[in-house]
């Protein structure tokens, strides 16, 4: 992994783990200890990102309120508010948009599927 202050690719990994379970890399460079999150919009986050970005994806795909994917998630076992849902949502829908759209483009027209009764005879 490259280190995100001098972008060296001369970096170690180390045996110690996040909070989160994520792991740590040493750069010899500039003596620098980061870990796979660092750099990214997912840098500050206290939850693993699979969880913030599936209470998020809930909340776009569904209609349910805040305090409605912040209850599911109790149920689980993850506590937080619904104003971090809203933060994340903010912060991480435009995200989820962006990578869906790249995902998606050209898809569309691939095959075609007609009803003989819209069909046209000339």
């Amino acid at each position: 992994m490259n280190c995100p202050d001098c972008a060296t690719t001369d970096t170690r990994k180390r045996a110690k783990k996040t909070k989160c379970s994520y792991a740590t890399f040493f750069c010899p460079n500039c003596h620098r200890v980061f870990n796979e999150r660092t750099g990214t919009p997912f840098h500050h986050l206290e939850f693993p990102t699979d969880i913030v970005l599936l209470a998020v994806l809930w909340r776009l795909r569904y209609t349910l309120s805040l305090r409605d994917v912040a209850e599911m998630f109790l149920a689980r076992g993850f506590s937080f508010t619904h104003e971090a849902i809203r933060d994340w949502e903010a912060r991480f829908a435009p995200l989820i948009k962006d990578q869906l759209r790249i995902k998606r483009q050209g898809q569309a027209g691939k095959s075609w599927y007609v009803d003989e009764t819209y069909e046209s005879i000339s």
